[in-house]
């Protein structure tokens, strides 16, 4: 029988560990706290599609420019007459980038790069992608590693969005790249 000293004293070293563990420097995902746009799938959805309209940041193939810029809610990281690129942060273990191509004024491709510090967290991301857009668009083939989706837009044109796993064996690192076929 253990004696109320000794109680006290394993509740004690118990309770130590765990303060211990708890600020031991784990690095796990922190979940924004807010109402998700996209429920039912991984909430990093909410921060790199933005909104249920157009591809991604609710824009789609074929916009100017100057109507791309305006939707983003800042400046440009990067600049140039035919290209635009834009970083954010998802949380706190994961960041992307989407860069806008344009030719003659008009958006021809959007490349996306979704990298996070967890191989775990890059799988869920990239499962989530998968299942947002064959549940928007339709099921993708499978080419060489690469899921390929044959998508309409609002206008019912025709174009594709391509989602590679480009992930290393510590990091997660996922592609995206939109564009009409040629």
């Amino acid at each position: 029988m253990i004696s109320f000293k000794n109680k006290i004293l394993l509740s004690a070293a118990v309770i130590s560990a765990a303060l211990m563990y708890s600020c031991s420097g784990n690095h796990e995902e922190k979940v924004p706290e807010k109402e998700l746009i996209f429920k039912g799938y991984h909430y990093s959805l909410d921060t790199i599609l933005k909104t249920k309209e157009g591809i991604i940041h609710n824009i789609e193939l074929g916009e100017k420019l100057n109507d791309v810029k305006s939707k983003e809610p800042k400046k440009p990281d990067e600049m140039d007459v035919d290209y635009c690129l834009y970083n954010y942060k998802i949380d706190s273990i994961s960041n992307y980038s989407v860069a806008y191509n344009f030719v003659g004024d008009s958006l021809d491709e959007i490349e996306v790069q979704i990298n996070t510090t967890s191989l775990d967290n890059g799988t869920v991301v990239l499962n989530a992608m998968k299942k947002y857009y064959t549940d928007k668009y339709t099921a993708p083939l499978m080419d060489n590693g690469v899921y390929v989706f044959n998508c309409f837009d609002s206008k019912k044109r025709n174009f594709m969005i391509t989602i590679s796993d480009n992930s290393t064996t510590e990091t997660g690192i996922i592609n995206l790249l939109i564009y009409r076929e040629k």
